[in-house]
């Protein structure tokens, strides 16, 4: 049977208000040990906190949503792991939703996470939502709670967001290519109609131009940030005469290793490597791959500060946030001669 606040109180032979203050761990003047002795009947009968009764009172759900393209990318499931962690450790539930890249899902899910009466909203955008962002970006202006923008967002619109500075880390990698002598470096990007996959391809070419390299068209294969894509751009690559390849994220790197091994090519003695997110070596067997590092951790942590800051303030002017990628440098990139 479960037990109720009033059967602590009764047992305890003190008031309900009394047992709802010591449970929930508020201010008042009530003696240790009978503080002692609440605690021990409501810990003897399994007693747990009512949540949605709590939340009729305070307004508050201690519930938070989460919504990602795509929980079988490693850097969204890492970055799935680090926010949960954090809001658990800070009193929150976290919802986490799959929208499998489609910008329909991303309108239904953010519905559904305010129908269930989140306290807050982390977004990361499908790709799909930036080839006609109206709907999307109408949808946000509209919310009524706090939420930041993580890794991808809208230019067009105010709202906290928290990312890394993507240009930047592809520089670093192509940067990295040229002090190795290399000169015939081709790009795996990803979507054109992400922010992120742009971006990157966008520093690609930057960067080509600022050591004066030849920005061949046939060096530029566009992907779709996933295994398969980053596989069927190498089957291209490795019939022009490139010899390092930046690519893109870490799931298209993962496609374009196992192109190469089918085609007995090996990395570094035959294509030099770099890849974006760093999130491969419990994945590799052997050499390791010199990567443009996105601190997940930090990328997760920034985020739920500021999402817990404006819940607690909703007051407070919207933040853009920043983040310095770094290369990590292993194994996969030969010195030329």
């Amino acid at each position: 049977m479960k037990i109720t606040i009033k059967d602590i109180a009764k047992e305890a032979n003190v008031s309900v208000t009394t047992v709802s203050l010591v449970l929930n761990h508020k201010p008042c003047r009530v003696a240790q040990e009978t503080r002692d002795n609440i605690m021990a009947i409501a810990k003897k009968h399994h007693y747990r906190v009512n949540q949605s009764a709590r939340s009729l009172v305070t307004k508050e759900s201690k519930l938070l949503g989460l919504i990602i393209p795509d929980i079988e990318n490693i850097f969204f499931s890492s970055l799935s792991k680090n926010i949960e962690e954090y809001c658990r450790k800070n009193g929150y539930a976290l919802m986490i939703m799959n929208t499998n890249d489609k910008a329909s899902d991303d309108l239904m899910l953010l519905d559904l996470l305010v129908s269930r009466g989140v306290d807050g909203l982390f977004i990361t955008v499908s790709n799909e939502s930036f080839e006609d962002a109206k709907q999307m970006q109408e949808a946000l202006k509209n919310l009524t709670i706090p939420y930041v923008m993580i890794d991808r967002f809208y230019p067009e619109i105010n709202s906290n967001r928290v990312y890394f500075d993507n240009e930047k880390g592809v520089f670093l990698a192509i940067q990295h290519f040229v002090e190795r002598g290399h000169t015939k470096i081709a790009c795996i990007g990803g979507p054109e109609s992400s922010k992120n996959g742009s971006s990157r391809t966008i520093g690609y070419k930057k960067a080509m131009q600022y050591f004066h390299l030849p920005i061949k068209p046939e060096y530029i294969e566009i992907g779709d940030y996933r295994y398969h894509s980053g596989y069927e751009a190498g089957q291209k690559l490795i019939q022009t005469d490139a010899e390092a390849i930046f690519v893109s994220n870490d799931m298209m790197t993962l496609g374009l290793i196992k192109c190469l091994s089918e085609h007995q090519l090996r990395i570094p003695e035959d294509y030099s490597i770099i890849s974006y997110d760093n999130l491969l070596y419990p994945y590799m067997q052997g050499s390791e791959i010199t990567s443009v590092d996105q601190n997940v951790k930090k990328l997760a942590i920034e985020s739920c500060k500021v999402l817990l800051s404006h819940i607690e303030n909703e007051d407070l002017p919207c933040e853009d946030v920043r983040l310095e990628p770094h290369l990590i440098i292993k194994d996969s990139v030969q010195f030329k001669k």
